[in-house]
């Protein structure tokens, strides 16, 4: 056949061919099926004008002009907001096979007619996966101009739609629950346009769990219909990953952006790490499972997490003393002889950990027990005493930071401000004239530091036979001193009993700190976070949820398997002061979920957490958390409503639950985990009514495949 009759059915097909180029067709689109997601291209800017796959249906819908895959921003000394990105460009080339799609321009178009002086070319692969279900996307930009590129936008998806409505579309990451169609809004308010946040919101991930809502690198968007998953194949030492939402008047769609803030030099090439997006036709659930697969082969653990960790509610924080052992009686809220007595009342609902505060004096090295709350004998025997009665205690240490005269002793010097806090101090936080714990950040390459922090470790470990919770894990760089400390630190712990423990408040990065802590404790997971996309993910460290008094905050981290940190405080006195018997709607609370955990525990422990995924359709006023083994799953749903009601919803058994038969058994239990019937449904779906439920009461229902 000859080069015109190929080309002449190549067109009658719906494709032109140039010099390899793929041309568009009579809509002026190239179409591309990569893994099942259909992807429209504008044929004359390169970019992605639709998408869509089955489920969800069609997912972006984007007007050339308002469409996009990659922008820049290149400053001139003209003109310093212009952009050269896709929807500005002409000349582009589109080379597609039956696994990949590349897109390239030979110098990207700009958003003025004052143009760059030079061309910036750049490169989008597309490519199916081998899972066999996701798409790889990659770019490269290179500068063949006189001037350097400020920062580039990869992916880069205009016209993002609400194809699960406008009030079931979100976007989720591992800490980052929003409804964009609900939550971005055109800035009509008066205030100042360029600082108005409606309409522009950024949010940066990466591991922090203190520094930012967002704490994976991965978002999904989509409802229970289905959606989209994206993440890129980053880790611990890579930069973070920064996602920025928009809406505007004239394009009432969502545009989701990854942000690299990164300098292109003029004759230098800028390539990006590989993204990973995963269309799929169910929950966040569905489509998360390429990111968990890529965080368990990141993970180096040199020990496991402690089985009672592992399958434990919860630990208990016990506030010893406010630091001020002069004060003496109305200082201290524990003596170390009441530590047997706090952990027994910790063991009756359900917490087998305890977390020991102000101990000692802190940001101190060395720094021996307080005094006014008992002698280190009475300290040792109350931690073996603990154990005995099955509660592992861990010390809290705080040694990150330090204040004088530990400080001077280093070199430091101490900043204005640092840890003071008191209840009758105004503030009670850092008043200005009060400046005991103003602190230094500790220098952690510093060999003298490292030294007192080995010993004053081991000695905790030795002489008090106790797990350790470090305060103020900061650290970026994964072999940084920090961690080395901890390798020596941990060999210390493990060595006091195979159940010991290193917890610690992750700061910087929990992509690295999985390697070594066992659970967290930090203070922004106080009450309630909706952090299921990041424990679906990440098999350790498990979470911390603060609980004080609220029993909403308490039964949902129980559901979404948090760690609970249950430490109940007196009135207007610091955290962790009081029993828990003072609140007995916590206490109550606590009991009833100990018991349902341990009564449903591999769910827990061995399954996989799906959350919401389960329903097919939203079920507003409830909460649901679902969890799935190979033939069987666990549903918990509570009634978040203030008034007392039956909650209806809709189960998706088929995808979830395999069953040879099509059949599944469905055992139905109330809050107190007694069975009160069962049934047997057909087909994939279950429509469902619990009985009437007060505020807050919860309805368990286990599914089984049948043969």
């Amino acid at each position: 056949m000859s080069m015109r009759g190929l080309i002449y059915l190549l067109a009658a097909a719906g494709l032109a061919v140039a010099g390899g180029r793929t041309m568009a067709d009579a809509n002026g689109t190239i179409e591309a099926t990569l893994n099942g997601l259909s992807i429209a291209i504008d044929g004359n800017t390169g970019s992605i004008v639709r998408m869509s796959y089955p489920g969800p249906g069609t997912m972006l819908d984007a007007k050339p002009d308002q469409a996009g895959i990659i922008d820049l921003a290149y400053p001139i000394a003209e003109f310093e907001p212009l952009r050269l990105a896709s929807r500005y460009s002409k000349h582009v080339n589109v080379e597609k096979t039956s696994t990949s799609v590349t897109i390239s321009w030979s110098g990207l178009g700009a958003s003025r007619a004052l143009g760059p002086p030079g061309a910036v070319d750049a490169k989008v692969r597309l490519k199916a996966a081998p899972d066999g279900e996701s798409v790889l996307m990659s770019c490269e930009v290179t500068n063949r101009s006189k001037n350097s590129v400020k920062q580039v936008l990869f992916p880069d998806l205009h016209g993002l739609l609400p194809f699960a409505g406008d009030s079931g579309t979100y976007l989720r990451s591992g800490g980052v629950v929003t409804n964009p169609f609900q939550s971005i809004v055109p800035c009509t308010s008066g205030g100042f346009y360029a600082r108005e946040e409606a309409t522009d919101i950024e949010y940066s991930g990466g591991g922090s769990l203190s520094r930012g809502l967002m704490i994976t690198r991965w978002v999904d968007y989509g409802g229970l219909n289905g959606g989209m998953s994206l993440f890129p194949k980053a880790w611990s030492g890579d930069p973070l990953s920064k996602v920025r939402l928009q809406r505007t008047e004239s394009d009432p769609g969502v545009r989701l952006m990854y942000v690299h803030d990164v300098t292109v030099k003029p004759e230098q090439t800028w390539t990006s790490c590989e993204f990973v997006l995963t269309p799929h036709r169910f929950g966040w659930a569905d489509g998360i499972r390429p990111y968990r697969e890529f965080v368990k082969s990141n993970i180096r653990r040199a020990y496991p997490v402690p089985e009672h960790v592992r399958g434990g509610l919860g630990f208990r924080t016990v506030w010893m003393c406010k630091g001020y052992p002069a004060d003496r009686e109305r200082d201290a809220a524990f003596r170390f002889s009441d530590l047997p007595k706090l952990a027994g009342e910790a063991k009756e609902h359900g917490l087998d950990e305890m977390v020991v505060w102000f101990w000692q004096p802190p940001f101190q090295l060395p720094a021996p027990p307080y005094e006014h709350l008992g002698t280190p004998k009475e300290l040792a025997k109350a931690v073996g005493d603990c154990r005995e009665l099955g509660v592992n205690v861990a010390l809290f240490v705080s040694i990150r930071s330090v204040s004088e005269p530990s400080a001077s002793r280093y070199g430091w010097k101490v900043g204005s401000t640092g840890w003071t806090y008191h209840p009758e101090l105004i503030p009670m936080f850092n008043a200005p004239y009060a400046r005991e714990r103003a602190t230094a950040s500790a220098v952690t390459s510093n060999p003298e530091w490292q030294r007192d922090v080995v010993s004053s470790c081991r000695q905790i470990t030795q002489e008090f036979g106790a797990s350790i919770c470090w305060d103020q894990v900061i650290e970026k760089a994964p072999s940084g001193p920090l961690y080395k400390l901890f390798g020596e630190i941990l060999k210390d712990v493990r060595s006091v009993a195979p159940e010991a423990t290193f917890s610690g408040e992750s700061v910087d990065s929990v992509e690295n700190d999985a390697d070594y802590l066992d659970y967290t404790w930090n203070w922004r997971l106080s009450g309630y976070q909706d952090v299921r996309g990041f424990t679906s993910a990440f098999p350790c460290p498990r979470v911390n949820a603060n609980i004080n008094r609220r029993v909403s905050d308490l039964k949902r981290g129980f559901m979404d398997n948090l760690y609970l940190n249950v430490f109940p405080s007196r009135p207007d006195d610091a955290n962790g002061t009081a029993w828990i018997k003072d609140y007995p709607e916590i206490s109550q609370a606590l009991k009833q979920c100990a018991k349902l955990r341990k009564q449903f525990l591999p769910y827990f422990v061995n399954g996989t957490l799906i959350g919401e995924c389960i329903l097919s359709d939203e079920c507003p006023g409830a909460h649901v958390s679902a969890y799935v083994l190979p033939d069987r799953a666990l549903a918990l749903v509570m009634n978040t409503d203030e008034t007392q009601r039956a909650v209806s919803f809709v189960c998706n058994l088929e995808h979830w639950v395999k069953s040879a038969s099509g059949r599944h058994e469905v055992r139905c239990y109330d809050g107190n985990g007694s069975l009160v019937g069962t049934q047997t449904v057909s087909g994939g779906t279950w429509r469902a009514q619990t009985a009437k439920l007060k505020h807050l009461d919860i309805a368990l229902f286990e599914f089984v495949g049948t043969q």
